[in-house]
């Protein structure tokens, strides 16, 4: 029996050729082409007059061991890398002379494939990145929010991907990407800041994937990915980044994954990225688990095991201590534990107020005592709120610089310009009464695309933070750091100052200051750390770098 592909290819017929070929001429019966990827073996082609074997099946890695006689030659490709095998069995042992004949002639053939299928696939992989740079042009119109494909751009492809994988044994999975509080966000603030949710999240997968991932928007939720042709270890490091990527926008996100496996091939992979999706939402919201969640996350914050940590914000010619910035930690037995692993509980739980009066109250008591060491250092907080916010939060800012005789021009209140996308008019007022005070109001991520004209405008920002990613840009390429030059540029000109996150080389660092960026935080500088260790920290420049 014979069996190739049913949309057949060069390589696959050329592969059936030889398979007929060596069936027919060298006394063994059986004839197979397997590749090896992920840990399975699959069928690419088959000759087996007893039926048994299928094409684009899995089958044992030493197939046909237990025949009377057996044959395995490698199939290489042209710089002598490992492709595949050629397996035949059956039959009775032949002499020695005339078998190992038949090993000579077999790898000749096995070269012929290896350069053959070397070809089709480099062909293959230049049609798939050419339709993944255009889905619009070549599957149909891309979904205006996120660049990414359609539903109908993502079946499409994920046929014709299928067979890539089928015909070649190519390794591939599938991500399923589902935003948490999508609904919620649209109910909460309108749909215009949903849609900037979704964008962002486009974004965030195209940058995370880059050029090894084609993506949709497969739901109004749900965004998708197909890896091909990637090894397994590296399937999990671009679930990993992803979850990173995710976690440093602010995002709450859910991600399901699934492996091809040859006999359900891409579909499979679909289906087991959403059961296990389905799987976690079960597991997330079961109600006790989150009951007694939030028991200790408000019994954390009034012990005090939920403290400050301080990252130092630097002047970036001379690498003097400025401003520190308090981030909320939580050290428990297990060991230091960062907002992404409990501010969903404190948000559902509704403690966001009292976790800033907490990290607030923590910071002015240390920056009290660090305004010996760098007399006008400064503090700046983020301000994180929910729908339940009342008229507090000038209260409990002005009562905490009272108790710690801290003027008001020593502290910035950092907020999410996430957050600030359709401001409720409480909370703009009380952030409007606590800038007359005198404390300054600064812009988080800024540039991520949710409000940054209109917040400039609407409320007295005094300065602007450049969201990471856009730090990363400015040793990239030619176009990328045109645009952050122009975003520093943009916010000086109307009077702002700029601080740049997330710089982790003396490279970006030097190009930041010749774009015109005084400020800036990183791990190039220091880690977030408690406060006992960041007196040293605060005793000598960090960096020179002019």
């Amino acid at each position: 029996m014979t069996s190739g592909s049913s949309n057949d290819t060069n390589f696959s017929r050329t592969s059936l050729g030889v398979l007929e070929h060596l069936s027919a001429t060298s006394g063994l019966p059986t004839w197979v082409l397997t590749r090896a990827q992920g840990g399975v073996s699959q069928a690419l082609a088959v000759v087996d007059p007893s039926g048994v074997l299928r094409v684009h099946q899995a089958v044992s890695k030493d197939v046909g061991e237990s025949a009377d006689s057996r044959l395995e030659v490698p199939v290489l490709l042209p710089d002598g890398e490992m492709f595949g095998e050629l397996v035949g069995f059956g039959g009775t042992p032949p002499a020695y002379s005339w078998f190992e004949a038949l090993r000579t002639q077999a790898a000749a053939f096995g070269t012929v494939l290896g350069a053959l299928a070397h070809a089709e696939r480099s062909l293959a992989v230049e049609r798939r990145a050419a339709d993944r740079r255009a889905p619009e042009v070549y599957e149909g119109a891309a979904d205006p929010l996120t660049g990414m494909a359609t539903r109908q751009g993502w079946e499409h492809r994920m046929r014709h991907d299928e067979h890539f994988c089928a015909e070649f044994g190519e390794n591939a999975a599938i991500f399923v990407i589902e935003l948490d509080e999508l609904k919620r966000s649209n109910e909460m603030h309108g749909h215009s800041a949903g849609d900037e949710q979704i964008r962002t999240a486009g974004t965030i997968v195209r940058e995370v994937l880059g050029d090894h991932h084609y993506g949709a928007r497969l739901t109004g939720d749900r965004l998708g990915v197909m890896l091909v042709g990637i090894p397994d270890a590296e399937i999990a490091e671009m679930e990993r980044l992803l979850r990173q990527g995710f976690g440093a926008s602010d995002i709450s996100v859910a991600i399901g994954a699934g492996v091809r496996h040859p006999e359900r091939g891409l579909e499979g992979a679909l289906l087991e990225a959403e059961a296990q999706l389905e799987h976690t939402h079960s597991t997330r919201h079961a109600p006790t688990p989150d009951a007694t969640e939030a028991a200790a996350v408000l019994e954390a914050i009034e012990l005090g095991a939920i403290k400050a940590y301080f990252q130092p914000i630097v002047e970036l010619k001379t690498g003097a201590v400025v401003a520190i910035e308090a981030l909320a930690r939580w050290q428990d037995r297990d060991g230091v534990r960062e907002p992404d692993q409990f501010l969903r509980i404190v948000q559902q739980a509704g403690l966001l107020g009292a976790l800033f009066d907490r990290i607030l109250d923590d910071g002015l008591e240390h920056l009290a005592e660090f305004r010996h060491i760098v007399p006008n250092l400064q503090l700046a907080v983020n301000f994180e709120f929910d729908s339940k916010m009342d008229n507090t939060f000038h209260h409990s800012v002005s009562t905490l610089l009272a108790k710690h005789r801290i003027p008001p021009e020593a502290l910035s209140i950092e907020l999410s310009e996430r957050q600030t996308f359709e401001l409720p008019a409480t909370v703009r007022n009380e952030l409007i009464a606590v800038a007359d005070m005198g404390v300054h109001l600064v812009l988080d991520d800024f540039g991520t695309g949710f409000a940054s004209l209109e917040t400039l405008t609407s409320l007295p920002i005094n300065g602007v933070k450049l969201d990471r990613r856009f730090t990363g840009q400015v040793v990239n390429g030619d176009r990328e750091p045109v645009v952050v030059k122009a975003m520093i540029a943009m916010a000086a000109e109307a009077g702002l100052n700029v601080i740049a996150e997330g710089i982790e080389t003396q490279l970006q660092c030097d190009r930041l200051v010749r774009m015109g960026c005084r400020l800036g935080q990183g791990y190039l500088f220091a880690l977030p750390q408690p406060a006992d260790s960041l007196s040293v920290v605060l005793s000598a420049p960090l960096v020179s770098t002019f």
